[in-house]
């Protein structure tokens, strides 16, 4: 299927138009841009426009299109470019990504005019009015909140920092990711803040933008400050901490115009809810008058400090900077940490808060002593030598991001799931493609085998679980719609009984792969219709799973990081010792069932004892968040943001080898037998192959 997007077109949905390059009804052109096919409407009702979605190759991509009829509105066409502009000067995962020729104007066949459009990314989750809806309409939990308003005023503060302010926060306009970041968008009403500006709050040529129940009194009169975005915020907050629309009149009175929201938020503690009635106060002046302040106050609530602020100033004067990214200062990153690393491969700009408890220590190695259980001090240094490794070769196909990568036991087979919708097996020994495994509608973000590695599984955003046997790959069969939203995770247990299957909204499946007579069965599975036999939720969006060697339990990695005993998994054990609000990104389990090793997004690699569920110790060192970890034996091997590998001695929890040399951030990454070293990550669809000095010196 191919749309036309031209709006006088007959039949925009010929069923010939999926191998045209032309409409069959009408003769526009179907590949806009030579790059982006349109395949669906989502939208007529949006405004000002249509949404479509749209492919580059097999990226998806949101499509917004500006009704002709607006053509002769200059204010609408300044709204509609106004978004492409601010969207693609910001880089961050809270934003969508539009590249810098994300708007352009496309002419349909014999038109008179054109059609102006915008592309950008598809964000793949539900707005937070569809959330909310989705579970329930139940109230958010504080520590829902606390992480939801600091990533929130991080994307404020970006955005404030280039000069601009949103001016139409509102639960609508904030997506959820699976990963469980938030993305503020719809930016058409985005305002740049200059002196010229300034000066003419209150006149009739700035145009008001208006969210009943969410838009402050001074927006409202067309004088919108950056302070504005802070009470919608705090407003959007409060629908999500009490599930009360702002015109309730449970919590709204309109003959007094008064707000009494808190005894409908009971779970939400004094600090915090003071924070929200001062950003939705009446006056801007009277509200925190910088993200810095917000994200302060933030930090003091979730370290239990009582916060003492002194009277709100008047509003100071705007400082302009450079809108230019490449101008732009290199800012601080406190609450990079916060998101899953597939999210976020760009830098953010932040300012002025690495003074902040979101910080973390900036030990050079060790174990903190803070989290070192009594009778386990610090061993003395041992020699960390650093290593350079030698890149080797490059391996293409793909076309997508490349999501996941497992290496099988005989050292040379590798399996990669990618955006571009497909699993690729390669042989390493020839460092060629053996098979493309093709199936998948959607981003394919997961793999697993079967202990015996007879099959594969892979699951993904088209939320369907996939089974493939290996080495022929030859396609078993597949759960359709496993989960309602995008699959993070997949993971078998040690004795093949049980597949887990993990989401961005915290919900766990548990399947049984084995028939009666107790042999895996993947055909019996399918051809039924399959039913989890549990359903488990955790507090957030998970990243990882892991089944201990022994199968007594189930590990879940992601917002908070859980245990479920498999006898009794109702009620998760949570494993405290990394930073707060921060997202464990991979798990392991030793081979001998003795170490639980957690790998997080605050920069550290934590030590768990299996047996009784205490912390052995949390390692310092890396610069950016740690996205991979591998056991050897007594070595742990760990890999970040940073393009750099650790490796650990786990006897003495101390590191003895630091690699670099990699050209990309390390998203996943594989050991081979003969010392290789196996990466993907970067944005440039590659599998690369690093020799080490062991790998070297192993060459005849």
């Amino acid at each position: 299927m191919s749309l036309c997007i031209n709006p006088l077109c007959s039949q925009p949905n010929h069923p010939d138009n999926g191998v045209s390059a032309t409409c069959c009804a009408c003769g526009s052109e179907l590949l806009l841009q030579g790059r982006y096919r349109v395949m669906r409407l989502i939208s007529s009702q949006s405004g000002f426009g249509w949404i479509y979605e749209a492919y580059e190759r097999h990226q998806p991509k949101i499509l917004k299109v500006l009704k002709q009829s607006y053509n002769s509105n200059p204010k609408v066409l300044e709204l509609f470019r106004r978004e492409a502009q601010v969207l693609s000067q910001l880089n961050h995962p809270g934003v969508p990504k539009v590249e810098a020729e994300g708007y352009f104007r496309y002419w349909p066949q014999d038109s008179a005019q054109p059609c102006h459009c915008l592309v950008m990314e598809k964000i793949d989750g539900p707005n937070l009015k569809q959330w909310m809806i989705q579970q329930g309409n139940h109230p958010i939990s504080e520590k829902q909140a606390l992480l939801w308003m600091t990533q929130l005023t991080d994307v404020l503060h970006l955005i404030h920092q280039h000069n601009y302010f949103h001016r139409d926060i509102k639960p609508d306009n904030v997506m959820l990711r699976s990963s469980g970041q938030l993305v503020l968008v719809d930016f058409g009403a985005a305002r740049e803040m200059t002196q010229t500006y300034m000066a003419q709050l209150g006149d009739s040529d700035i145009t008001a933008v208006s969210s009943a129940g969410y838009t402050p009194p001074e927006q409202e009169q067309g004088q919108a400050v950056p302070q504005s975005d802070f009470y919608a915020m705090g407003r959007s907050l409060i629908y999500l901490i009490t599930a009360k629309l702002p015109s309730d009149p449970t919590i709204y009175d309109p003959r007094t115009n008064g707000f009494r929201w808190r005894p409908l938020a009971p779970q939400i503690s004094p600090p915090l809810a003071d924070l929200i009635d001062d950003l939705i106060a009446p006056a801007a002046a009277q509200r925190p008058q910088s993200t810095g302040e917000i994200l302060a106050r933030l930090a003091q609530i979730r370290s239990g400090q009582n916060v003492t602020l002194p009277p709100a100033k008047s509003p100071q004067p705007w400082v302009e900077t450079s809108v230019d990214p490449h101008k732009a200062q290199t800012l601080a990153e406190p609450s990079r940490r916060f998101l899953p690393p597939w999210l976020d491969q760009r830098p953010w700009l932040l300012v002025g808060l690495t003074g902040l408890a979101l910080a973390i220590p900036l030990a050079w190695y060790g174990i903190s002593r803070q989290s070192s259980p009594v009778g386990e001090g610090l061993e003395q240094p041992i020699p960390l030598t650093t290593e350079t490794v030698t890149f080797d070769a490059a391996l293409a196909g793909h076309t997508g991001d490349i999501y996941d990568a497992i290496l099988l036991k005989d050292g040379h087979t590798l399996i990669t799931a990618s955006a571009d919708a497909t699993i690729r097996l390669w042989d390493l020994q020839t460092k060629s493609s053996v098979t493309t495994l093709s199936g998948h509608t959607n981003v394919v973000k997961t793999l697993a085998t079967t202990p015996d590695q007879d099959s594969l599984i892979s699951a993904g955003d088209d939320r369907s679980i996939r089974f493939w046997a290996l080495p022929s790959g030859e396609f078993q069969g597949k759960i359709d719609a496993a989960h309602g939203v995008p699959i993070n995770a997949i993971t078998v247990s040690h004795n093949s009984r049980f597949l887990a299957t993990a989401d961005g909204l915290g919900m766990i499946r548990i399947w049984d792969l084995m028939d009666a007579a107790g042999h895996i069965n993947i055909s019996a599975l399918v051809d039924q219709v399959p039913q989890p036999v549990h359903v488990l939720r955790a507090d957030g969006a998970i990243n990882d799973l892991r089944f201990s060697r022994d199968n007594r339990l189930l590990i879940s990695g992601g917002q908070d990081l859980h245990i479920w005993e498999m006898a009794d998994p109702d009620q998760p054990i949570t494993l405290e010792g990394h930073a707060p609000l921060t997202f464990i990104n991979r798990l392991e389990v030793s081979a001998d069932n003795q170490l639980l090793i957690s790998a997080s997004s605050d920069k550290t690699v934590g030590i768990w004892h299996l047996a009784d569920l205490t912390l052995k110790g949390i390692l310092t060192g890396h610069e950016s968040y740690v996205n991979d970890v591998r056991v050897d034996g007594p070595k742990l091997w760990s890999a970040d943001e940073n393009k750099t590998v650790f490796v650990w001695d786990l006897n003495r929890n101390l590191p003895v080898e630091q690699l670099q040399g990699f050209d990309t951030d390390i998203w996943r990454f594989a050991l081979r037998p003969n010392g290789d070293i196996v990466t993907i990550g970067g944005s440039e669809h590659l599998i690369k192959i690093w020799l080490t000095d062991a790998a070297q010196s192993a060459v005849p």
